[in-house]
C-alpha cells in the first residue's frame, strides 16, 4: 500500500479531526462514480490511519516497500528541478532519511 498520509494529503502530525476533514474533502472531490480506483485508495488510506491507535500501528508495523512514485515524491523537495535523483539519494530515502 502506498503511504496513506500522501494519499490523503496530510502530514504525519495530523490529528483525528484533520485526518477526517482531509478524508471527507478527498471523497467529495473524487466520488466513486468519477474514479473508483482513486476512491478506494482514499478509503483504504483513511481506514489505516483514522485514529491515533491506527496511526501508531501503521507507523510501527508497516513493512511494505515504497513504490518508485513514492520515492520520487519524497525526493522532489530535496533536489533541484534540473537534477536527477542519484543512487545515494534513493539509498537515504529507503533508510527513512529525509
Amino acid at each position: 500500500m502506498s503511504d496513506p498520509y500522501l494519499a490523503l494529503g496530510i502530514t504525519r502530525e495530523a490529528d483525528d479531526d484533520a485526518i477526517r476533514a482531509a478524508y471527507l474533502a478527498a471523497i467529495k472531490a473524487c466520488p466513486p462514480e468519477r474514479d473508483l480506483r482513486r476512491f478506494q485508495t482514499i478509503r483504504a488510506a483513511y481506514e489505516l490511519i483514522r485514529t491515533r491507535k491506527d496511526r501508531l500501528r501503521f507507523d510501527l508495523f508497516d513493512t511494505s516497500a515504497p513504490t518508485v512514485g513514492e520515492l520520487l515524491e519524497r525526493a522532489a523537495p530535496l533536489q533541484q528541478p534540473a537534477d536527477r535523483p542519484g543512487q545515494m539519494l534513493f539509498a537515504a530515502l529507503l533508510r527513512g532519511e529525509s
